[in-house]
């Protein structure tokens, strides 16, 4: 796939896109950063198996909702202690109280997150600046 633009739109390979920041691991995938979005958080990590791809964290304090897409390869993902294998083409939704960590357990392997908080504009972490 090449990529291509026009007048409001973009085309790229989710891993040909670049990480935000120069110092930021080849990894991570500012997709937000890289199609311009702003009304909602979206990144991509891409890692081989045995390595963490989300660390453990909930999102309490942001209120945000997440959705994460494997794209490739397979993961699983410890959701309040449980453990659930998810492979391409499976997705799954947390709420902001859940804890979660998501490994990969295939390589290559490709996870799409997606994020907002509900009822409120998308604001940039401060992660991202």
């Amino acid at each position: 796939m090449s990529s291509a633009q026009g007048t409001g739109w973009k085309v790229a390979e989710v891993n040909a896109v670049p990480p935000v920041k120069p110092d930021w691991p080849a990894t991570w995938k500012s997709v937000r950063h890289h199609f311009g979005i702003t009304s909602f958080g979206v990144n991509a990590v891409t890692k081989d198996a045995g390595n963490v791809l989300i660390p453990e964290h909930d999102e309490r304090e942001s209120g945000q909702e997440e959705l994460y897409f494997v794209h490739a390869g397979e993961v699983q993902a410890t959701l309040d202690g449980d453990a659930v294998t998810i492979p391409a083409g499976g997705m799954v939704s947390i709420s902001p109280a859940v804890k979660r960590k998501i490994e990969a357990t295939a390589s290559p392997t490709t996870l799409i997150v997606v994020g907002g908080t509900p009822g409120k504009a998308y604001e940039v972490g401060a992660w991202e600046q």
